[in-house]
């Protein structure tokens, strides 16, 4: 374990793995030297054409190792308890919007500090997740270099919440996350998934109170709610 959090300091691990977490294209020409070398460190593996996390532990626990202080520094608003509704259910929605809250008061503060800067916010609400999730259910991942976003399976008391990630760095963002979202949700058999858009641009360029925004909409015959901020 000391020697993978090691490797994780490394510039050429950063470039692939933030890679994978965020689903970035790889530019090759000035990748490929760090994708050889992360390959070769048995890191990451090419898996149906997909550059990949090379295998189901290094899959969960690269993510826990990189916001594990994070986690820890998640306090008041990570008890489980005030996300649970009177049936035992977990209420994503209102799990969501404290995350929004917890997100705008301090992203930008916590992710100036962050070695991960680019992969930040998808990390972020990792942490979030599993602050309040750990013990009582399960976060499955799916992260793969190219795909442009990050796909999260929650499983929790006999419910399932499909979760997708991406990062708003085009005006398309929004419109190829649905399509994204969709489809997954097809593979799931599954009608209703998040789809959270995480603006790149500062809160002097894009101020939160235009930023952080939450829609129902309907995408496809699926039930989609756009996560903002």
């Amino acid at each position: 374990m000391d020697s993978l959090i090691d490797k994780l300091k490394e510039e050429r691990v950063k470039n692939i793995v933030s890679a994978i977490i965020n689903g970035d294209t790889l530019v090759y020409d000035s990748f490929n030297d760090d994708l050889v070398y992360v390959l070769d460190l048995g890191i990451v593996a090419e898996k149906n054409n997909d550059i990949v996390f090379a295998n189901e532990i290094y899959r969960e626990i690269i993510p826990r190792v990189l916001n594990f202080s994070m986690q820890k520094n998640i306090r008041e608003v990570g008890i489980i308890s005030w996300y649970i509704n009177p049936a035992g259910k977990l209420d994503m929605d209102k799990l969501l919007k404290a995350f929004q809250e917890f997100y705008r008061e301090n992203s930008e503060m916590w992710l100036e500090k962050f070695d991960y800067k680019e992969a930040g916010p998808h990390l972020l609400l990792m942490a979030f997740l599993q602050r309040i999730i750990n013990g009582g259910g399960k976060i499955n991942r799916e992260m793969a270099v190219g795909t442009g976003r990050t796909d999260l399976l929650i499983e929790f008391n006999g419910e399932r919440f499909v979760l997708e990630l991406k990062l708003k760095r085009l005006p398309s963002a929004r419109q190829k996350g649905l399509d994204q979202i969709s489809r997954y949700l097809d593979t799931l058999g599954m009608t209703k998934g998040y789809l959270i858009l995480f603006e790149i641009k500062p809160s002097s360029i894009i101020p939160w109170e235009t930023r952080v925004k939450w829609e129902d909409i309907s995408h496809q015959n699926k039930e989609i709610t756009i996560v903002e901020m």
